[in-house]
């Protein structure tokens, strides 16, 4: 069985020394309002949840070979920094200096690869992402290969916000790389799996190949996703000029690609298990006309992971954030040892 880490990415947006340092970048950085929505305040709220994002892994993942906790060098008062599996990563012990200070998420994400003893293969969590009941090492990797939401979809908000515009730079990597009709095809018995995806989903798959034969453009989840180090390496060697100017930019912005594109990349040439999206878990936002669905599901354990979303457009996040620490609390109330 192949080693498996975690990375998870943290950000304190309430520290006012890194508030200055923002702030700062933001004056020099014109590009900034080219994607407002992708740098507003949720991005980097801190939400009072990342204990629970340890003792989550520590109860429902034990196997995990070792966490590496991205951050620019803050860390909460309360973790253990001597704990075995643990490793602090600050962004200058991997980012090249160039690339430095950042508030870009892509540039923390693309530049993995650099982050000395990550096993070749991984699982990246944001912090608002959790695992709510056991799974083994399979649920991210099977074969060896990334577990991955196998989807031909036309995505429908095309230019809506940052997000959509990045998901198509990703799209146009992929389609002037790969012959993807062929490479369906090739894994057909993956795109078109009734046992995997149910008969539905195996159906839509098919029907958009045979009307499009291209990879349209779909998301992979805003859940944690398994990747292999050497496709972040392989995307450097073929596209550094791409990779570099999405690093260079100190904030998101429309012209970037991100994440996703691993998964899209190693999709095209067959490196993946296919999985329904429902089974890897559910995005729900922290508003209050979903915090009951929300908490629900979280103290109810009927889902593996969830993502806590918080979006520019939730109302009182800070009050729906405390119902939900309440339900992680009832959830997961033991310490873990990555807490002092």
């Amino acid at each position: 069985m192949e080693k498996i880490d975690f990375i998870v990415t943290w950000v304190d947006g309430n520290d006012p020394a890194w508030q200055k340092e923002k702030s700062k970048w933001e004056g020099n950085d014109g590009k900034v309002s080219d994607a407002a929505d992708g740098n507003t305040e949720c991005r980097y709220r801190e939400n009072g949840l990342l204990k629970y994002w340890f003792r989550a892994v520590e109860q429902f993942a034990p196997w995990v070979n070792r966490i590496h906790f991205v951050t620019c060098g803050q860390k909460p008062e309360w973790l253990n920094e001597a704990h075995p599996k643990l490793h602090l990563v600050n962004h200058e012990d991997y980012i090249p200096k160039e690339y430095l200070p950042t508030f870009n998420s892509n540039t923390i994400e693309l530049n993995f690869h650099r982050i000395e003893e990550l096993s070749e293969h991984f699982v990246l969590f944001n912090d608002d992402m959790f695992l709510l009941r056991p799974v083994e090492p399979s649920f991210f990797f099977r074969e060896g290969q990334p577990v991955l939401k196998t989807s031909l979809q036309y995505y429908r908000n095309v230019g809506y916000n940052n997000w959509s515009r990045i998901l198509f730079n990703d799209y146009c990597v992929i389609n002037q790389t790969f012959k993807v009709s062929e490479s369906i095809w090739q894994n057909r018995k993956k795109w078109f799996s009734i046992k995997e995806l149910g008969y539905k989903k195996a159906r839509k798959n098919l029907m958009c190949y045979l009307t499009n034969r291209t990879l349209p453009l779909s998301s992979y989840g805003h859940v944690a996703l398994p990747h292999l180090k050497s496709t972040l390496k392989e995307l450097w060697e073929r596209y550094p000029d791409i990779m570099h100017h999405t690093s260079m930019s100190k904030f998101r912005t429309d012209d970037q690609v991100n994440q996703w594109l691993l998964c899209a990349w190693n999709q095209a040439k067959g490196i993946f298990y296919p999985a329904a999206v429902e089974k890897l878990g559910r995005v729900v936002p922290v508003s209050p006309q979903r915090l009951d669905d929300l908490c629900g599901l979280i103290e109810s354990k009927t889902i593996p992971q969830i993502c806590v979303n918080d979006s520019p457009l939730d109302t009182e996040p800070e009050q729906c954030l405390r119902e939900v620490a309440r339900s992680m609390e009832t959830l997961l109330p033991e310490k873990s040892t990555f807490e002092k």
